[in-house]
């Protein structure tokens, strides 16, 4: 028996399975049958790894419809181990909607904006780059300080850091400092 198939036996048996973390347990309004506790005691690795996908592709759609990462979610505390047991099961969008009006998510939004904000204004101005222009031989205005704090950036948020993702206005520590930098140095 597949573990999918199992998990629905057991509901329709009236037992509800859960995984909390790596523990599994079972909430039902009668005790379970011996035979259906024996299934799931046989095949509970794999019943285990199944509620775990589940779970697990719930709160990628969760963090897909708030523009941000699973990882970024649980990292904040704003979906947790229960949570995840609890609501797998429920529209994605439920939980999303939920976590869009935490006072916490808010504050993070509106930084996330800011910073959004300031990179958009910061690359609306910056053209392509050029040392010079060739037919009249002027120099571009732009300064060494500024070619190496941009520079600085790019490599940072770009290929090195994985927290950083400039196109949503998320940035490290690190990051947010070279952000700034580089802000600072615009001509």
């Amino acid at each position: 028996m597949s573990p999918a198939h199992l998990i629905e036996h057991a509901r329709q048996s009236g037992v509800v399975l859960m995984l909390i973390g790596d523990r599994l347990t079972w909430s039902a309004p009668e005790p379970p049958t011996p035979d259906l506790l024996a299934l799931l005691r046989d095949h509970k690795p794999a019943v285990i790894e199944h509620l775990r996908q589940q779970q697990r592709t719930w709160l990628e759609r969760v963090a897909a419809l708030l523009n941000t990462t699973a990882d970024d979610l649980l990292a904040r505390g704003l979906i947790d181990a229960s949570d995840m047991a609890e609501q797998y099961r429920t529209d994605p969008r439920h939980a999303a909607k939920l976590i869009a009006s935490c006072p916490d998510w808010l504050a993070l939004a509106r930084v996330c904006g800011q910073l959004r904000e300031q990179y958009a204004r910061a690359h609306a101005r910056v053209g392509p780059f050029r040392e010079s222009n060739p037919i009249s031989g002027s120099s571009n205005t732009r300064t060494a300080e500024w070619t190496a704090a941009r520079d600085a950036l790019h490599r940072h948020s770009l290929s090195s850091c994985p927290a950083c993702h400039p196109a949503t206005g998320r940035y490290c520590p690190t990051g947010r400092a070279l952000l700034a930098q580089y802000l600072e140095q615009q001509p």
